[in-house]
């Protein structure tokens, strides 16, 4: 069985078929042979809608098959390793048990680690926890899928690199090769072109705020406590990555440094972005084609039609603009009211990572006096794309 996606695809080429057949039609009645072949594609979409189910139900049965298969293969101390737990030692001033032992495997797992305060190696961070709460043992989501599952770049189609242990990552993207004679001289044969780059660690800190109370006597916290920081962190790593400008620290805008579409939003605007990335050979089979929006801007773009009252240019059934999909975050573009924004590209070409452990220091004294204590976690993050002049094109707008 074919992805769902590769269904998407046929189904969506089946259906341009149809509004052809309309548009053709200039506003009078199907003709015979129209109206035949006008139903025998929608028979087509509908099998074909039936088809994406079973294969979506498939996909769904196979990502939980790996899931158990990782989690009967994790070894039991992993499984353990509570961030409540580790929050409340370092409350009480004293490491002891799997957090100590945990703690002194981070500082050898990642050398070039600064740590401050408790360290969580990469191995705990990738390792589902079995939480025990007030009722019953749960299993909680490991932080790294927890910071996965908090990206919208990772659903438009990044790649997330985690754990990382070096001090830097090279990624080669793409190789280009050419074609020279048998026998070239040293100075007539091109070389083929890599395109590349290299992530670098950026510290990227959360801070999350807790009561002591609940802190020190609920049990039931762990889930929110992986969630909240790695949403935080991940925000703040994609709030560098889309916005219209770069940030004073951190990695640059992947926003930014996408061609420029112009300022206006309209069915025009967007196909001819459409057109830019496809003629920079990007190839739509391999890569990863979808537009990341801002609420704004999909706003807008639900109202576009391709011709008027005919063909609207938004799905709402399976969100996609034109065929591609479409994602939406606040944190797309300048995060000034009233601006549209919009970014079109190849997903693939966007590469996250984290790198080392996780670095927790809990701080009792600031809020103290309302009987709260805050919690910083620090993770070395980065992010970028390659190519993005090339496979990306943005159009932003003030309303």
């Amino acid at each position: 069985m074919k992805n769902s996606n590769s269904y998407k695809e046929e189904r969506a080429e089946i259906i341009e078929k149809m509004e052809a057949i309309v548009n053709s039609a200039e506003g009078r009645e199907l003709s015979s042979d129209e109206s035949t072949t006008f139903d025998s594609l929608n028979e087509k979409v509908e099998e074909l809608n039936k088809t994406i189910s079973r294969a979506k139900s498939f996909e769904n049965l196979q990502a939980t098959k790996v899931v158990k298969e990782e989690r009967e293969n994790t070894p039991k101390e992993m499984k353990n390793y509570s961030f409540q737990e580790a929050m409340r030692q370092a409350y009480n001033g004293k490491l002891e048990g799997l957090v100590a032992e945990m703690d002194k495997e981070a500082r050898i797992q990642s050398p070039n680690q600064s740590f401050r305060g408790i360290a969580i190696p990469a191995s705990v961070l990738e390792t589902r926890n079995v939480a025990t709460g007030n009722v019953n043992a749960t299993e909680v989501m490991s932080f790294t899928d927890q910071l996965i599952a908090s990206s919208v770049l990772v659903q438009a189609g990044a790649e997330m690199y985690t754990g990382i242990n070096n001090a830097k990552f090279p990624i080669v993207d793409e190789i280009a090769s050419t074609f020279v004679a048998e026998f070239p001289g040293s100075d007539t044969a091109a070389a083929g072109v890599v395109n590349g780059m290299t992530l670098t660690p950026n510290k990227c800190m959360s801070v999350v705020n807790m009561s002591v109370e609940s802190l020190t006597q609920n049990d039931g916290l762990e889930a929110a406590i992986r969630r909240n920081i790695a949403m935080s962190l991940m925000a703040e790593l994609e709030s560098n990555l889309l916005a219209s400008a770069d940030a004073a620290a951190g990695p640059t805008s992947i926003f930014a440094d996408a061609t420029d579409g112009g300022s206006t939003l309209d069915a025009a605007a967007l196909l001819a972005a459409e057109t830019t990335v496809l003629n920079n050979n990007v190839n739509p089979a391999l890569g990863k084609l979808a537009y990341l929006v801002n609420g704004d801007a999909l706003g807008i773009i639900k109202g576009l039609a391709q011709v008027a009252g005919v063909s609207p240019i938004y799905d709402n059934m399976d969100k996609l603009t034109n065929s591609y999909p479409t994602f939406v975050s606040s944190l797309v573009g300048n995060k000034a009211t009233n601006f549209d924004s919009v970014l079109f590209g190849d997903f693939s070409k966007v590469k996250l990572a984290q790198f080392g452990g996780l670095d927790i220091l809990f701080d009792p004294y600031t809020l103290s006096a309302q009987g709260i204590g805050r919690m910083v976690a620090a993770a070395l993050l980065d992010g970028n794309a390659v190519q993005t002049a090339d496979a990306f094109v943005q159009i932003e707008t003030a309303a």
